[in-house]
């Protein structure tokens, strides 16, 4: 994780993010996942082990502010799925593959979890 004081409006705040690694092995667990070998197991199996493996790491690192991060993590997964279900259905073309599997239905349809990308900030004390 890196860390480092922004200042902000003459007050300093933590910004912490995941580190880069981390965002590499996410993305590299997800590509190995929905890689093109696989597209003989059910669809609900796949959709199921990416799903546990993006909320496990995202429950580990949402937290503050790195929704930057997570919104890369939300469009590589939506990218891989909607490539994977374009070679499981043999669509050659990536622009007729995001027509025919829009970002909307890998979640409504395939049930694919939603990566949070934003974070509510809170305060120390609900008094303030």
């Amino acid at each position: 994780m890196t860390t480092a004081a922004l200042p902000l409006i003459g007050k300093l705040y933590p910004h912490v993010e995941p580190s880069k690694k981390s965002l590499q092995t996410i993305t590299d667990r997800v590509t190995e996942l929905t890689r093109r070998e696989r597209t003989v197991m059910p669809l609900e199996w796949l959709v199921n082990e990416v799903n546990a493996t993006v909320r496990g790491w995202v429950g580990y690192f949402h937290y503050r502010n790195c929704s930057r991060t997570l919104a890369k993590v939300k469009r590589h997964v939506e990218q891989r799925l909607i490539t994977h279900l374009r070679k499981r259905h043999r669509i050659g073309s990536m622009k007729s593959g995001y027509v025919k599997f829009p970002r909307g239905s890998l979640y409504s349809k395939y049930g694919l979890y939603k990566v949070p990308t934003t974070v509510s900030w809170s305060k120390a004390h609900t008094s303030q």
